[in-house]
């Protein structure tokens, strides 16, 4: 095997894969299909034989080997088709360490990372590397101290016994992520008798979409909330956010509105008080729009405002954007290593929300508070989960949708969960406009013939085409998150 004894070394060889297929890397073998077997081949490139040691892939090098695919989305932007997985974490062994003497900081602080298109329709073989990059933790100061507040949050989990209640969203940009579904997979904790899931680090694919926009295509993100990395040596993220918000609470949105110069009065403006409270000048319209911020796009960090009447009744569910029929169709909740895999569970597994809360007091609107949340698992993996498969298995045997008469008028009934089902979330549109028509402006096509009853007499209603649709949080399980903010 050749040596290679410098950074410079691997990193030179590893711009040589640029532009060649998976089959060539693996010296004109056909690679198996397995998840791994990208990174195999890439790591067959510089003469490495997959193990498990504990020591970085290029040893003398002090460099790991790894490969991460990204995907194409709808709207021509690219992301990261999933988190970039580490070593096991090994429970006992972190209790004892530093950061700084970690295990992981010993085979992980460089990384050559073979950048390379998932393409679902052609053969792995055919894959190519587009880029590669050298990552260093250290080179970027404020993403090393937030990586490893990450890492002292796991591991002070693990201290205190808790190993078994770790999950992905209490951290920001490094995760726990679960590795292995079955019962079988757990280990052992040093103070406590509880066998904890196994886990292993990964940087979130939030994280790694971060570095693929900045490194391959060079997008930056428009702004940045911590401006000095020194500030995160004393407090994490959701420290610093919560405490520039902090004085704010209590005070009138016309108060807040006149203070920060905001004009005019739309649903947007409750986002235009949170951004400029932050002190980000872009024009922050929504939650989506918060994404251009450098630690919330990282992080996958969703600001989300809710609004209470003085009953403290939250009349709105929660909607997220809408998704293909197609495409969750054929969706798996898993993959066949634990992780997930359906877009929306990879996306509640990621994100953590900042909530916005509002209450009107005499017809006046107060800001309340703001507070992090992140879906727990027992309700990811729970009702969240059996609403999802519910819409998969009805949109594999076909949606029964009813034709009732509303008014002077009609409705369409549909079989997706609802939100009298009481399940945390349900499906609904997104859009206020039903669409039942061929290539409709508001309609999708569905996997299978729609099951009609009473179907109207009309083209404008198909026979595989109804209205785009949603998943929503339900609003009382939004107000149950919130509740300590509205006293």
């Amino acid at each position: 095997m050749e040596r290679f004894k410098t950074v410079e070394d691997v990193h030179n060889h590893a711009k040589k894969a640029v532009g060649k297929t998976v089959y060539e890397l693996n010296g004109y073998q056909t690679i198996k299909q397995t998840k791994s077997s990208v990174g195999d081949a890439f790591e067959n490139w510089f003469g490495k034989k997959k193990d498990s040691s504990s020591k970085p892939d290029m040893e003398e090098a002090g460099v790991e080997l790894k490969a991460t695919p990204f995907k194409k989305l709808k709207n021509g932007t690219y992301s990261a088709k999933e988190r970039l997985v580490f070593n096991i974490i090994n429970y006992h062994d972190i209790a004892k360490e530093t950061f700084e003497d970690s295990h992981f900081m010993f085979k992980n602080k460089r990384i050559e990372l073979a950048f390379y298109e998932y393409l679902k329709d052609t053969p792995k073989d055919d894959w190519t590397i587009h880029e590669t990059v050298l990552y260093e933790m250290s080179k970027n100061p404020k993403d090393y101290e937030i990586i490893k507040n990450d890492w002292e949050k796991i591991t002070d989990y693990v201290k205190q016994g808790k190993a078994h209640e770790l999950s992905e969203s209490l951290t920001n940009y490094l995760s726990p992520c679960t590795k292995g579904e079955n019962a079988s997979s757990v280990r052992s904790q040093p103070f406590s008798d509880i066998e904890a899931k196994q886990r292993a680090y990964s940087l979130k694919g939030s994280y790694m979409t971060s570095i693929l926009r900045k490194y391959i295509f060079g997008d930056e993100t428009v702004e940045s909330i911590v401006r000095n990395p020194f500030d995160l040596k004393e407090k994490d993220i959701e420290t610093i956010v919560l405490e520039r918000f902090a004085p704010y609470i209590g005070k009138s949105i016309p108060q807040l509105k006149e203070q920060f110069g905001i004009k005019g009065q739309s649903y947007q403006t409750n986002y235009r008080i949170a951004a400029a409270i932050l002190d980000l000048k872009g024009k922050y319209k929504d939650g989506e729009a918060f994404r251009n911020v450098e630690e919330f796009e990282k992080a996958s960090i969703m600001v989300k405002t809710i609004k209470f009447n003085e009953n403290n009744l939250n009349k709105e569910s929660m909607s997220f954007p809408t998704f293909n029929f197609k495409n969750l169709a054929n969706e798996k909740w898993i993959n066949e290593e634990g992780e997930p895999e359906a877009e929306w569970h990879n996306f509640l597994f990621d994100t953590r929300f900042l909530f916005f809360v509002v209450k009107t007091v005499d017809e006046v609107d107060y800001l309340k508070g703001v507070k992090f949340f992140s879906v727990p698992e027992e309700d990811l993996q729970g009702p969240i989960r059996n609403v999802w498969e519910d819409t998969v298995k009805k949109l594999n045997k076909g949606i029964e949708l009813k034709a009732v008469k509303w008014g002077n008028d009609r409705r369409i009934l549909n079989n997706f969960m609802k939100k009298s089902d009481d399940m945390i979330c349900h499906v609904r549109p997104h859009e206020t406009k039903s669409d039942y028509s061929e290539n409709g402006l508001y309609s999708d096509q569905l996997p299978v013939k729609i099951k009609w009853t009473d179907k109207p007499d009309s083209s404008s209603y198909s026979s595989q085409w109804m209205t785009k649709q949603s998943f929503w949080f339900n609003n009382d399980y939004i107000k149950k998150q919130v509740l300590e903010l509205l006293d």
